[in-house]
């Protein structure tokens, strides 16, 4: 039997993995489709913000939290933080802000103290954090006048007047790309657990003892064998890779996916997808039985979903979590998603961080090869 006839043997044993982990991919795909499409359209709504006041109102802090009254709705009743998050997660509050003791003093003095602001994600969250820093920044103009309280708050009132005018800097709607977004976020997950699982279990049978003194005493080079299993693994995860981007055209839409940020989200995962067969077959060296490799595709693919934002989003993930995340190539990966998603244009200087993140993903790779190729060495020699 010749070893890519193995290969493909062994692969097609355990195609069920496969079709676990891409109708979990479908699945959440599709969820994704249906809460996502409420968002596509523009309502013209004031932002929903909660305010807890720790300052007096006073001086500029009474200024704004007036402003904001005009301005947004301010809810009252999130007085139980888990309510709150709870909230923020579904986008019934867009925006929390803390003001602390003596605020206003401070801001009059000409300081810069910390304005807390928790927000949501999205139009109604960014227009809510516009209305508060554009009325700090008006106020700011005017601290320098010598004015007392009630002066400052109607020159300032006077200057921004009744109403906002919001202009779209482009008219690019990146709205129907959230949906895109949330597939290849999780195809981080289902990618990483086909490809790790398959490829050890395949490399592992393979390394098994008697497996390997059969090799060693066949007609066939053990180089030339290694060169043979590394590239029906890269054709595994080719197919792989086909295989989520040809279901993404259903799920995502034909419309997103033939297009400028479909192809830029189908390289972004070929990269990754890449990657991911180098840490297979670096994890491939460390697994002798099956539970083992399930253990390992778990703590990576689970983990690295978890930690880098495919399952929950990354804004509301602690700021700990994603500093700790970032070296893991599945965090640039899926933030490299983020930044397709809000690509206005296709200049040089917009697609630069995109680039960016795609190039660290394919270092993470060469990384990975490197790593395995003095790790074979070493077991080599041991052998």
């Amino acid at each position: 039997m010749t070893v890519s006839r193995a290969f493909w043997k062994i692969a097609l044993k355990n195609i069920g993995t496969i079709i676990l982990y891409t109708g979990l991919l479908i699945m959440f795909g599709t969820m994704n489709m249906s809460s996502g499409a409420s968002t596509t359209q523009f309502e013209a709504t004031k932002p929903t913000v909660v305010v807890f006041n720790h300052d007096k109102e006073a001086g500029v802090t009474k200024g704004l939290i007036e402003y904001l009254d005009k301005n947004a709705e301010i809810a009252k009743d999130y007085a139980d933080d888990d309510r709150l998050k709870d909230a923020l997660f579904y986008e019934r509050v867009m925006l929390v802000l803390d003001i602390p003791e003596e605020y206003h003093q401070e801001f009059a003095l000409g300081h810069e103290p910390e304005l807390k602001m928790r927000s949501s994600s999205g139009y109604s969250a960014e227009l809510a954090k516009v209305i508060v820093r554009r009325y700090l920044s008006a106020a700011k103009a005017y601290t320098s006048l010598g004015l007392n309280d009630e002066e400052l708050r109607a020159k300032v009132e006077e200057s921004l007047g009744n109403e906002i005018v919001v202009e779209t800097a482009s008219a690019a709607d990146t709205s129907k790309y959230t949906v895109a977004t949330r597939y290849f976020s999780f195809a981080n997950y289902s990618i990483l657990a086909c490809v790790i699982t398959i490829i050890c279990l395949i490399m592992m049978s393979f390394n098994r003892l008697e497996v390997r003194k059969r090799n060693l005493v066949s007609s066939i080079e053990i180089s030339k064998m290694n060169r043979v299993l590394l590239r029906n693994c890269c054709i595994y995860s080719l197919a792989v890779w086909l295989f989520f981007v040809a279901i993404s055209f259903f799920v995502v839409g034909f419309d997103v996916m033939w297009g400028i940020h479909g192809l830029l989200y189908a390289t972004n995962a070929l990269i990754f997808s890449g990657c991911a067969t180098t840490v297979a077959f670096l994890v491939s060296h460390f697994v002798n039985s099956q539970g083992a490799v399930s253990g390992m595709m778990n703590v990576i693919a689970l983990g690295s979903s978890f930690l880098c934002g495919a399952f929950v989003p990354a804004e509301y993930l602690p700021d700990a979590v994603l500093a700790f995340a970032h070296i893991m190539p599945s965090y640039y990966f899926i933030d490299g998603s983020n930044k397709i998603m809000a690509l206005e244009d296709y200049s040089f200087n917009s697609l630069l961080p995109v680039f960016v993140n795609m190039g660290i993903v394919l270092a993470f790779a060469i990384a990975f090869a490197l790593i395995t190729n003095y790790v074979s060495k070493k077991k080599q020699k041991i052998a």
